[in-house]
This record gives structure tokens, C-alpha cells and sequence, in this order.
């Protein structure tokens, strides 16, 4: 949708903001899907801290709370994202698991 081209325009304090405005941390699953989807055809694509913005709203604490293995929605989410913005992704949930082998 047009209207996600506003995510290129926020600062990365702005896009924590709208994030939690949107509760994109809490959304169902499926929806997440259907977002991260939508993130492959956003052009031009997020810079590198913007994508780390949204994986950590997005992923982080879903996957920090995880008592059992990923729904599908989940994994098909992190999937796409992973996709177009691995690197982000890979400092953002990567590197948190890495340091707190216990959680998630």
C-alpha cells in the first residue's frame, strides 16, 4: 500500500513511536504476514536502522517468549522480512539470543 511509504520518511524514533502506535508488536500473527509482505515491494527499500527498528518491534519479543517452536505465520513473517533485510534482522534478534541463551 502507498500509504507505507511513510515508514521511509521516519526517523527511527518516529518509527518506534508509530510502531507502537500500531501495536505491530501485539498484532496477530497472520496480519504480521500480510505486513512483512507488504515490506518487499516498499520502494525505495528501509535503510539499514529502519529495518532494525521494525525487526525489533515486529520480532523481538515474540520470538523472546517463545515456550514452543514458531507458528507458521510467525516463521513465514520472519521469512519475508528476512528476505530484503536480513542483515537488520540478524543484529536485532541474532545477536540478543546470542548474548541471552536462555530465552526464547
Amino acid at each position: 500500500p502507498p500509504e507505507l511509504r511513510v515508514l521511509n520518511s521516519c526517523s527511527p524514533s518516529q518509527l518506534e513511536g508509530l510502531c507502537c502506535c500500531l501495536q505491530l508488536s501485539v498484532c496477530p500473527e497472520s496480519r504480521l504476514v500480510r505486513f512483512c509482505s507488504w515490506l518487499l515491494a516498499l520502494t525505495p527499500d528501509l535503510s539499514y536502522t529502519s529495518a532494525a527498528v521494525l525487526a525489533e518491534q515486529l520480532f523481538l519479543q515474540r520470538v523472546l517468549s517463545l515456550a514452543q517452536p514458531p507458528s507458521r505465520h510467525l516463521m513465514a513473517a520472519i521469512s519475508s522480512f528476512c528476505s530484503k533485510y536480513s542483515q537488520p534482522f540478524c543484529r536485532v534478534l541474532v545477536a540478543t539470543i546470542l548474548r541471552d541463551p536462555g530465552e526464547g
